[in-house]
């Protein structure tokens, strides 16, 4: 490998094993334009760096994860690889034209079949990929180690990817406990949601329907109380969306959205849209809302796969970059989103206050929580954030998130106007102040149809798909029948395990063959193409602490340790899955009745027409 030369078949055969163990690599290795491959240039010596690779060890210590900076031709790498067999690496090559030109030039395909080589991500693209495997695979501190040529010349963007890593890791951390708190609602949600999904159009199919349109994003906040009179005056001249509760405000107030937005996936959804008034209006919901909601809604739907919703992505054969809303800290943020999807050229927020001006949690009229509960939050919160006026209002760590987010928005979204209208609310990077009566000048010479969103929805309401639809009623009854024998296929492993460390200190050569059955029945359950989507959804937390303590497993070499390791961990997690297929086979049944219910009902529809 160290004399490789220029021939024709090289990258040829790189190419078939990075397709095999890294396909997106592959993927965008061919994406890149044939360009003369001489233009990035290595510096990585063909004799072992002995110096780096001595700082390198000194760096280390108990640390199994590595994640290396660089890859330039592999050399450094292949050290790597063998003075650590029991490390994994993840391998970071921010240049794309300096690892095509590496992957043309020199056979490198015994390095990327190493197994301890875990990942490998290039150029700035897959840089969040990378973050996420680490983030999914890290038990403690992670070993960072940069080839010499980034040590040499780029240590203020060495500075900045750990920086990076550290915010995305946080963001991670606090997703997981999210998800964990959230997993049995939203894993039903997005089960009891596909047959509502069949049988409405998705955001994805009003792209840019509204073209250069202004957008009125409603909140719940204290401020919206001060604005509801110049929203009625604003309706006919721009689109209403509300977000979340606000719906219950403007309902109060005779304001009618021309489109409801709901994400959340909590029942206290039911007293939000407990009038009929409000399950009367337009409604986006995503996958993840509560489910009823969707069911009691009188007038049209849409619908949003989110793009952190792999359980509805696998039964529909969906992937990520098909979708194109978010998860976000606040229901605004699927509103800003849509509203963005939509064509809006300006979006004012309103009642965005995200904090508790004049101690206020909700405007008048939101009244799904006790008033006691957010008496008690306002009263406990801890911090303060600029105000529109230039004074401070009191705030707490769950709004700052929030104002995090929609900030990201707005940067995100830079083609559009954003506009901040919320009287009290806290400063909003990226979004100016103008109070609302400011926009009703603006706006007075644009007009929109009363019932816009409602008349278009019916327009491209269409029938459903009858081959998608028992498409995925055939994947739910596989999958309910294949949790049973999940079930069994796990009772069969702990049987085995029963008496795995104990013969590994009496029997080591039984014991050797009871690991390796072990592991590949585990491969088995494992890698059912199910597996994935429906276990992370409903036990996050548990395959996330697995998976840590994966590398720690696969790279054990003394049987009694491994064998205890296999005992203790992966016999835990089976536990709890066991104890989860109770619950999802009741939820998988349900679904297949709401779907043959919806299937039944559509039929009956279509015949009487």
């Amino acid at each position: 490998m160290r004399n490789g030369g220029i021939t024709l078949s090289q990258l040829q055969i790189n190419h078939t094993i990075l397709e095999q163990r890294f396909p997106h690599v592959a993927t965008q290795i061919n994406s890149l334009p044939n360009e003369d491959l001489s233009i990035p240039l290595f510096t990585e010596p063909f004799e072992r760096d002995t110096a780096w690779l001595n700082a390198v060890q000194g760096a280390i210590g108990n640390g199994k994860i590595l994640f290396v900076y660089g890859f330039e031709r592999g050399l450094s790498i292949v050290d790597l690889l063998e003075l650590y067999p029991n490390h994994w690496l993840f391998v970071y090559e921010p240049d794309e034209r300096l690892f095509r030109k590496a992957v043309t030039e020199y056979d490198l395909s015994l390095l990327l079949g190493y197994s301890n080589l875990y990942w490998l991500s290039v150029g700035d693209s897959q840089l969040d990929m990378m973050f996420h495997m680490l983030s999914s695979y890290m038990m403690e501190d992670l070993v960072f180690i940069a080839l010499r040529k980034y040590l040499t010349d780029d240590m203020s963007t060495l500075r900045e990817v750990k920086e990076k890593f550290q915010e995305y890791r946080q963001s991670f951390l606090v997703d997981k406990h999210t998800e964990n708190r959230f997993r049995e609602e939203w894993t039903r949600n997005f089960l009891y949601h596909l047959s509502d999904v069949l049988y409405t159009p998705s955001i994805e199919r009003l792209f840019h329907a509204f073209e250069g349109a202004t957008v009125i994003v409603v909140s719940s906040g204290p401020s919206l109380q001060e604005d509801i009179e110049w929203l009625k005056k604003l309706r006919p001249h721009a689109l209403i969306i509300s977000a979340g509760s606000s719906i219950q405000a403007l309902i109060k107030h005779g304001i009618h959205p021309h489109l409801a937005v709901i994400m959340d996936g909590h029942s206290v959804n039911k007293k939000i849209f407990a009038s009929s008034e409000t399950r009367e209006q337009p409604l986006l919901f995503t996958s993840s809302s509560y489910y009823e909601i969707s069911d009691q809604n009188c007038a049209g739907k849409i619908h949003s796969i989110m793009k952190s919703d792999a359980v509805s992505q696998y039964f529909f054969g969906l992937s990520k970059e098909e979708l194109f809303i978010s998860p976000t800290e606040t229901v605004a943020g699927t509103a800003i989103q849509a509203a963005a999807y939509l064509g809006a050229k300006r979006i004012i927020l309103a009642g965005q206050d995200l904090s508790f001006p004049d101690n206020k949690f909700y405007a008048d009229g939101i009244e799904h929580f006790a008033a006691e509960t957010t008496d008690k939050i306002v009263q406990e919160a801890p911090k303060k954030v600029l105000n529109v006026k230039g004074t401070y209002n009191i705030t707490d760590e769950s709004f700052s998130l929030m104002k995090d987010g929609v900030e990201n928005l707005i940067k995100a979204l830079p083609r559009i106007e954003f506009i901040n209208s919320t009287r009290n609310g806290a400063v909003i990077e990226g979004a100016p102040y103008e109070p609302m009566e400011e926009m009703y000048k603006l706006l007075a010479p644009e007009s929109v149809d009363h019932d816009a969103i409602a008349d278009l929805i019916n327009k491209i309401n269409i029938a459903a798909d009858m081959n998608k639809v028992q498409d995925v009623r055939d994947k739910l009854i596989a999958t309910l029948g294949d949790l049973s024998n999940v079930r069994s296929e796990i009772a069969a492993i702990h049987k085995l395990m029963k008496k795995i460390r104990e013969f590994s200190r009496t029997k080591p050569a039984k014991a050797q063959s009871m690991v390796e059955s072990i592991e590949q029945m585990w491969g088995v359950i494992a890698n059912r193409d199910w597996f994935s989507p429906i276990f992370e959804s409903i036990m996050p937390i548990e395959i996330a602490r697995f998976d840590q303590v994966l590398p720690v497993i696969v790279t054990e070499h003394q049987l009694t340790r491994k064998s205890d390791l296999i005992y203790e961990h992966l016999g835990k997690l089976l536990q709890d899955i066991t104890a989860q297929i109770p619950i999802l086979e009741e939820m998988f049944s349900e679904s297949i009745r709401r779907l043959d219910k919806k299937t039944d009902s559509d039929a009956v529809v279509h015949k009487d027409i």
